[in-house]
């Protein structure tokens, strides 16, 4: 049966789509909405592609696991689907509430095929949203890759009409199928950021860059474990656990490779292969603690351990 297509962008100004230089026209990701009957190389042959680069371009493993509903990327070097519709932006337009907003040319927007497929129903616990400040070059596409989800649970999620976001948009974002450690990197603040930088700054100042991250990683893995608190101030302030906290110098104003060192280690970098001690065996006063654990790894001047 042949599909016919409509793309709905509401609120839309005309003139900033056909009358802006084509290297400044807005760029958009392309979403195909899969629908009952469909299968991947029906979707590829319409869409003038291959079942590989769609699977590719999709991180899509088995073939036969597609899903009514499930949202696919169309690259837009394949966007023009045969007999039936000329990616050329031929948009179909809702003509209200034109003055809402505008596209930005130069920008990157998604775009849902078939929006006369409902989107899904969303029951998800309070504990497992979060919200998500857009930022600049962000879409929706992008953010349903990040957090694991697809563009329809999103814009079900915050009772979207369309699937236009702005810079410091306010958004609901589920984050039930990320892990800990991701949910940690999406949820940390600026002030734990800053926290850690002092703490890296504090222990291990003059180590290797490695070393520096290896202490970022030390306290990400604690906050992760059972066996500590599960913040990153909890962990760094838990008693005696840290030197910079008892003698001071954690109130030292951390450089530039303390900054970078924390964000290495939040963004999943772990030379310490998920060790949840360190120390100096040259100053350190409780040795025999330390020696009684898993040795993993020696950076620098400092001993890893689980």
């Amino acid at each position: 049966m042949e599909k016919h297509f409509k793309i709905y962008i509401t609120t839309i100004l005309l003139i900033i789509i056909f009358t802006s230089p084509v290297s400044a026209q807005p760029q958009f990701t392309l979403i195909y909405v899969v629908q009952s009957g469909d299968t991947i190389s029906d979707i590829a042959t319409d869409y003038n592609t291959t079942v590989k680069e769609l699977l590719t371009n999709n991180h899509i493993e088995n073939a036969a696991k597609i899903n009514i509903g499930d949202e696919l990327v169309i690259k837009k070097d394949n966007n023009e689907k045969k007999d039936s519709l000329n990616m050329d932006y031929r948009f179909s337009f809702e003509q209200n509430n034109q003055e809402d907003f505008q596209l930005d040319v130069g920008k990157n927007y998604s775009v849902r095929y078939n929006p006369e497929q409902p989107l899904p129903e969303v029951n998800i616990p309070p504990d497992k949203i979060i919200t998500y400040y857009v930022d600049s070059g962000d879409t929706l596409y992008d953010l349903a890759n990040s957090f694991n989800t697809s563009v329809g649970v999103i814009m079900a999620l915050n009772n979207m009409g369309n699937s236009i976001i702005r810079k410091g948009e306010k958004l609901q974002l589920p984050i039930f199928n990320l892990s800990k450690k991701q949910v940690l990197a999406k949820t940390i603040s600026d002030s734990d950021i800053e926290l850690m930088a002092r703490t890296i700054h504090g222990e291990a100042r003059g180590e290797p860059y490695m070393g520096q991250v290896a202490v970022g990683a030390v306290i990400i893995n604690r906050v992760l474990s059972n066996q500590f608190p599960d913040t990153i101030k909890g962990v760094i302030y838990q008693q005696n656990q840290f030197t910079a906290v008892a003698d001071g110098q954690i109130h030292y104003a951390p450089n530039n490779i303390a900054y970078r060192a924390a964000r290495d280690s939040l963004s999943g970098t772990d030379p310490t292969l998920g060790s949840l001690y360190y120390y100096n065996p040259e100053t350190a006063r409780n040795k025999s603690f330390f020696t009684s654990r898993q040795f993993v790894v020696s950076i620098g001047q400092h001993i890893f351990a689980k």
